[in-house]
């Protein structure tokens, strides 16, 4: 590495890190909100999610391998008497929960830490991936800053929301800045993709194996990790192939075999996958979430300037589409071809346009590098500038928007963003005591982190990740209402396959009716656990 190059590089990383330390800003100030008797859970928005990943950690720390959903109390593939997963399992958590369980730091330090690290790791990736195609290193300057801090004009926009509203005030993973945000998952796709990618492109120049089998590699890797961003990556290195075919008037016999390499290295993660949703119910219903894309203008706006700045540069592109001058033949087609992949008919299909701010970004940038230096003096900086204060309004404001609903003590969405002593404490008793063929019942906040603080199964929890969520929200909801008589409890015990519940409230406390059944086994403040023994007529059963 030439002098140069490390000078950039030391560029790059100054901007990675300064990318890294405003996106954790939010978690600052939480924790230096945390009121007396709490502690700050370290998420701020889609918690949700966020518990869920921290679930897949705590089972990997534990010392499992395989991953269960604990956020259902439903039949599972199983090994009786214990449940057993499908054999589901993701080697980011993987080495996230492993990482925890050597050091002995908190599953959400390790979260962060991971998420620090990667977000980092992306920027550098984005930058050696441009060089591809950026040949000054000054196009590439006016990069770094566009991909990390910028987004679309939504927060221009009034009332801009989900799910039709401009996508960069609330879709993290349409921005690259807010994935660095909030979630390490995202940052291992895209370091993933554009691994891929990069590779694939070499091989092709050069013609060299070894290129495809890395390439071959990282989908083999994203295959397991996040298996959304393949069907990405396929689409438009196939689009790709035919756009090389169409301009340059040959076959690309060459490249098209080491793109078959590539893809048979990756089949096995691929079809791992199919393996699971085929056989594994849950999963299944998990994986069919229905996420559907917003209207296209939707992610136009959600681009904004940068978008704007992109088609300038793909009409001097076009122009020069069979020259070697402008070297934007793969960037163009990923353009083109992402605004049409999330209308692909899956039922997940919004999550598919993660990835797509990059190369707008680089074909921004291309534009910018070849508007900015005919402006004279220092006008062309200035506009600049301004350029990326307008585009980075909307990330502005969407930790804005989580700040101010941490001053409150909650979260998007709706969820507390502090976890009580007492909840704390009752969290460390039903992990020393319930076991794997356990299931709790308890409030929906208490219930979305009960995974992730204990290991163990939970009769409902997360939108998503438990069958008919919003049905058995609503029956929890109903136990503690005037008309939830004792066969009522009696038949959505039973139904949930509870065995411990957890009260908050008076109202939510078994009835007298039912004492027989339940035995109050810790009490910490106002929560309450409570085992339960399915068979009423039991009298005097063992108190724990």
């Amino acid at each position: 590495m030439s002098r140069v190059d490390r000078s950039e590089l030391r560029w790059v990383l100054v901007w990675a890190v300064l990318i890294v330390l405003l996106a954790s800003v939010p978690y600052v100030y939480g924790t230096w909100l945390t009121p007396p008797g709490c502690t700050f859970l370290g998420l701020t928005h889609n918690i949700d999610d966020g518990a869920v990943y921290l679930s897949w950690m705590r089972q990997a720390a534990d010392g499992h391998f395989f991953e269960r959903n604990l956020f259902t109390s439903e039949p599972q593939p199983a090994q009786p008497p214990v449940r057993s997963p499908v054999r589901q399992f993701n080697v980011l958590f993987l080495a996230m929960g492993w990482f925890a369980a050597v050091t002995h730091l908190p599953l959400i330090v390790v979260f962060h830490l991971f998420r620090g690290v990667l977000g980092i790791a992306l920027i550098l990736c984005i930058w050696r991936f441009s060089k591809l195609f950026l040949d000054d290193p000054n196009q590439r300057k006016l990069l770094i800053p566009l991909v990390g801090l910028s987004a679309g004009i939504g927060w221009l926009i009034p009332n801009a929301t989900m799910p039709t509203g401009a996508v960069d005030v609330w879709q993290p993973e349409a921005i690259t800045f807010l994935s660095i945000y909030l979630n390490p998952l995202f940052l291992a796709g895209l370091l993933l993709m554009i691994g891929a990618f990069y590779w694939l492109e070499l091989a092709r120049r050069e013609g060299k194996a070894r290129c495809a089998v890395y390439a071959g590699l990282h989908l083999l890797a994203l295959g397991n990790v996040h298996t959304y961003d393949v069907l990405t990556a396929a689409c438009v290195w196939t689009a790709y192939l035919i756009v090389v075919w169409a301009t340059e008037k040959r076959f690309p016999a060459r490249t098209v075999g080491l793109t078959a390499l590539a893809a048979a290295i990756a089949v096995p993660s691929i079809a791992y996958q199919f393996w699971v949703y085929f056989t594994d119910p849950i999963f299944a219903a998990r994986a069919n979430t229905e996420i559907a894309s917003p209207p296209i203008w939707s992610f136009f706006e959600g681009y904004g300037l940068i978008l704007i700045g992109a088609l300038a540069a793909a009409v001097v592109a076009w122009k020069n589409l069979k020259s070697k001058i402008v070297n934007l033949k793969f960037i163009l087609v990923w353009s083109v071809v992402g605004f049409a992949i999330p209308y692909i008919p899956i039922a997940q299909q919004r999550k598919l346009v993660m990835g797509l701010h990059i190369p707008l970004c680089i074909l921004c940038a291309y534009a910018l590098s070849r508007l900015l230096p005919r402006l004279p003096g220092t006008l062309g900086r200035t506009v600049f500038l301004a350029i990326l204060v307008v585009a980075a309004g909307s990330n502005a404001k969407f930790l804005s928007r989580d700040m101010g609903m941490l001053s409150q003590g909650i979260t998007a969405p709706q969820f507390s963003a502090y976890i009580g002593d007492s909840e704390l404490r009752a969290m460390g008793y039903l992990r020393e005591h319930a076991t794997a063929r356990d299931s709790i019942l308890a409030p929906p906040a208490f219930s979305l982190f009960v995974p992730a603080f204990t290991g163990r199964h939970v009769c409902y929890g997360h939108w998503s990740e438990t069958p008919n969520y919003a049905e058995k929200r609503a029956q929890w909801v109903a136990l503690g209402s005037s008309w939830g008589g004792t066969s009522y409890w009696l038949d959505l015990l039973a139904a949930s396959r509870a065995t411990y519940y957890v009260s908050e409230s008076r109202a939510f406390d078994p009835p007298p009716a039912l004492r027989s059944c339940f035995a109050t086994c810790f009490r910490s403040g106002d929560v309450r656990v409570y085992r339960f023994y399915a068979d009423a007529r039991i009298k005097g059963a063992h108190r724990p």
